[in-house]
């Protein structure tokens, strides 16, 4: 079984802050990372314990989250910068199942630590066909297109919440709790990654007994993305092709789930990192 292993770093036990960890100019960036290598080797081991025969990282944080040098020995890691969506999702569809370790909740899940979508000074709010999704969700529907399910996240309580409204029979590993955007109370580094190593375990050895389900969509599709500002939307409307609903919403409609999935686009904004240089 080949597993693709999507990473983030702000679901990660001790990583509490955007501008203290989470971005690449926090004091505590390189530690962050440690970190969040530390969570994905416990991932990898329980991985191989549960019988996957590959196991391929992918460094889905914006500025590049993994510590290369600290990484498990039998993972093999995608990364590199600038990467667009495609690069970085597409192996997916050569893999059986998909994991999540050091995820966060959507944007403006108020116990969500570090809440966001995609890129926390962007974006507000996103719906796809009217559901309310966060990156979880999306990550999801990417791989449901080629019938490739989620069966495991780790991450703070109320990302995991979210992946078990989102994709029944998923597998979760709650490492901390949010106590606002920027606090959290969190399992010690070696509490968190035997949780991880154990619960993605599990989640294989019930998948094999009970499959879990991938996400599936009735078209036609309308992804409609609320922006921080009016420069945001504009920008967005003007590369996308958009329909412009309103000084801050921008909404795309096809028939095609793919097609909707890729016009995800953040702006380029003073202050906001490049396209390329922010999280996919």
């Amino acid at each position: 079984m080949k597993v693709f292993l999507m990473t983030d770093i702000e679901g990660v036990a001790g990583v509490s802050s955007h501008a203290l960890h989470s971005y690449p100019e926090g004091k505590y960036h390189e530690e962050a990372k440690r970190r969040l290598t530390g969570e994905v080797n416990a991932a990898v081991d329980g991985l191989l314990a549960g019988g996957a025969s590959e196991v391929l990282v992918a460094d889905g944080h914006g500025p590049g989250g993994i510590s290369f040098d600290h990484l498990h020995e039998k993972a093999l890691l995608l990364h590199g910068r600038p990467i667009t969506r495609e690069q970085l999702l597409e192996p997916i569809w050569d893999c059986d199942v998909v994991a999540v370790v050091g995820q966060h909740a959507r944007s403006g899940v108020a116990e969500g630590n570090q809440n966001h979508t995609f890129d926390s000074r962007a974006i507000d709010r996103m719906t796809l066909n009217g559901r309310e999704i966060g990156e979880t969700y999306y990550l999801a529907a990417w791989a449901g297109l080629k019938g490739i399910p989620v069966v495991f996240l780790s991450g703070d309580a109320a990302a995991c919440e979210e992946a078990e409204t989102d994709i029944p029979g998923i597998v979760t590993a709650t490492v901390k709790w949010g106590q606002g955007a920027n606090s959290e109370i969190c399992l010690s580094s070696q509490a968190a990654q035997g949780l991880i190593r154990t619960k993605v375990r599990e989640a294989l050895e019930s998948h094999r007994r009970d499959p879990v389900q991938p996400i599936g969509l009735e078209g036609p599709y309308e992804l409609r993305i609320r922006w921080f500002s009016t420069q945001a939307a504009d920008e967005a409307e003007s590369v996308s092709g958009c329909e412009r609903i309103d000084g801050k919403t921008t909404c795309y409609r096809s028939p095609s789930l793919l097609d909707a999935l890729r016009r995800l686009h953040r702006p380029e904004m003073p202050g906001v990192k490049p396209l390329s240089q922010v999280k996919i």
